[in-house]
């Protein structure tokens, strides 16, 4: 059995936030075992979260974790890199309330915790399984679903459906390890059309995006260069990567159609009360 992990010693990330366009400072901080990863606020006199199911209080277009005091945005690109590299214990500490965006992938995360290094700790990491299929479908939109199936190792299946000409339909399967997470997912960056940038800014949204950090879909074609062809439905498996890590290690065989933050965290609901 594995054990856990953490980091060598803490880090240091300077850098722009994608949805309130802020520059922020994060630090990353060594956790002792079997502590989970914890987010705080250090601009505020409050007390740190858990990244569990229970602190996630917003996902309109991206996580936001807190309380009825603070919140932190953004988290899911970060958690996804934690996933990905299997970092079970782990403080993240910001200045404002957003995560610093960086490329607005996970794939300057995870090249900071490499180069940082990780370190195992004297405690077994625990990958909890699934005894019975579960599901969570958008009642508004009944093409919109996520499935959960019993498996030995974590698969994520992702469907992604347009009627955009550039985009089209794409599928891609996703077998979790670090290889491929680094290989296939890490790099893949948030998608946005260009019809909906005016009204998100208006709402005070994606004001720190560029077109090397939003792979941005114009009425004729892609407007940023693409990392991977299939770039959208790769970072969409991202999203649930860092959404789904709020329950922890575990083996499940995830299948997305259509789906988004506030389908992953419905679905991270379910798992955390059937995971065992």
């Amino acid at each position: 059995m594995a054990q856990q992990q953490t980091i060598a010693c803490p880090l240091v990330y300077q850098g722009q936030a994608l949805q309130c366009g802020k520059q922020v400072t994060m630090q990353l901080k060594p956790m002792p075992a079997d502590s989970g990863v914890w987010f705080s606020r250090v601009d505020l006199s409050a007390e740190p979260i858990r990244a569990v199911p229970s602190s996630i209080i917003d996902t309109t277009k991206c996580v936001a974790l807190g309380n009825a005091s603070w919140r932190i945005q953004t988290i899911e690109h970060l958690m996804a890199a934690f996933h990905g590299l299997g970092i079970d214990n782990i403080m993240v500490e910001v200045d404002a309330e957003e995560i610093p965006m960086a490329d607005n992938s996970a794939r300057t995360f995870v090249q900071l915790l490499m180069d940082t290094g990780l370190v195992s700790q004297d405690r077994p990491r625990r990958v909890r399984t699934l005894k019975k299929p579960v599901w969570v479908r958008n009642e508004a939109d009944p093409r919109s679903y996520l499935i959960a199936l019993p498996g030995e190792e974590l698969r994520v299946t992702y469907c992604f459906s347009s009627d955009h000409p550039a985009t089209g339909n794409q599928i891609f399967q996703y077998i979790h390890s670090p290889e491929n997470f680094f290989k296939e997912i890490a790099s893949a960056r948030t998608i946005a059309f260009e019809r909906e940038v005016e009204m998100l800014r208006r709402q005070g949204l994606g004001l720190g995006g560029t077109l090397d950090t939003v792979v941005l879909v114009g009425e004729e074609g892609y407007k940023s260069e693409l990392r991977y062809a299939d770039e959208i439905v790769r970072h969409k498996i991202l999203d649930i990567l860092g959404d789904l890590y709020t329950v922890g290690p575990f083996a499940a065989e995830i299948v997305a159609v259509r789906s988004g933050h506030r389908l992953d965290m419905e679905l991270a609901h379910c798992l955390q009360m059937e995971l065992s």
